[in-house]
């Protein structure tokens, strides 16, 4: 049996013939919890009726799409994947997959659905991913990722466990594969449902909803006099305060592209706390 294989739920060669709903996509990558819910479970439903000998038979660990601080939309959609995984599993008297994350390092600032194969795999080269080989060990491994559009991510584990001689058994379960030959159909994709600053309204208003990396630099990236007035102002206290130190625990204050719109969010803060006091 082959070290390594890939399970799609879904595959597309254009956003017209895509088998899922784009603009549900879009709303994951955005933070929904809804959107994460439903693919996690689809991917979860459909892999466990294909694989179910091999996981019942298998000690497994599922790992997240990897980051750095903030989780990416693919890191909330497989926890609700591992929840329902695991609810298969149990029910049929498996043991349950246990959950691993690989810290990544970014080395770029990038959007990278618009880039080519190329220019992925020369910025990918740079990121700095980091194994626990010794977690690793004897497991079954599950690497989760919301869509593979070139294989750049999958081909640079792929690298780095040949580089640490790991022999694991491995599955890459994507939501959706892209079959064709477009690499910035991943950006169509992503913002489907995001046209604007205001589009991440309704989204951040969820009760459920949860702050990703690709929010975050959509915000840093706006128009600055249309942050404030179609957004910031519509958000809480906690919203505004979460958003401003994830930016800092992201490093993103070292980015010149990103620094004003910086200032408009601690401006934002800051305008908050001083209204409170009036009212006070």
């Amino acid at each position: 049996m082959k070290q390594f294989q890939e399970f799609a739920l879904h595959e597309f060669q254009s956003i017209e013939d895509a088998p899922f709903r784009p603009e549900q996509y879009s709303r994951l990558k955005f933070g929904c919890d809804e959107a994460a819910r439903e693919m996690g479970y689809q991917i979860a439903d459909a892999f466990f009726q294909k694989n179910a000998p091999a996981l019942l038979d298998s000690r497994c660990l599922m790992i997240s799409s990897p980051y750095n601080f903030v989780p990416n939309a693919a890191t909330i959609m497989t926890m609700h994947l591992l929840n329902r995984l695991n609810s298969h599993i149990v029910d049929a008297k498996g043991n349950h997959v246990e959950h691993a994350t690989v810290p990544r390092k970014i080395s770029y600032v990038n959007d990278y659905g618009l880039l080519s194969r190329e220019h992925r795999k020369s910025l990918i080269a740079g990121d700095r991913f980091y194994f626990n080989a010794q977690h690793f060990e004897g497991r079954c491994l599950l690497f989760v990722d919301d869509v593979k559009i070139t294989g750049t991510h999958e081909n640079r584990l792929v690298e780095l466990m040949h580089e640490q001689q790991l022999k694991n058994k491995t599955f890459f379960l994507y939501f959706a594969r892209y079959t064709g030959d477009r690499p910035d159909i991943e950006s169509e994709i992503n913002f489907a449902a995001v046209k604007s600053i205001r589009d991440l309204n309704q989204i951040a208003a969820e009760p459920s909803h949860h702050m990703t990396a690709r929010q975050i630099k959509y915000i840093l990236t706006a128009d600055p006099s249309e942050l404030y007035h179609d957004f910031l102002r519509f958000r809480s206290a906690r919203y505004l305060k979460s958003l401003y130190f994830n930016c800092l625990h992201e490093g993103y204050y070292k980015i010149q592209a990103y620094k004003h719109n910086m200032s408009v969010i601690r401006d934002a803060i800051e305008h908050q706390e001083s209204a409170k006091k009036l009212v006070v």
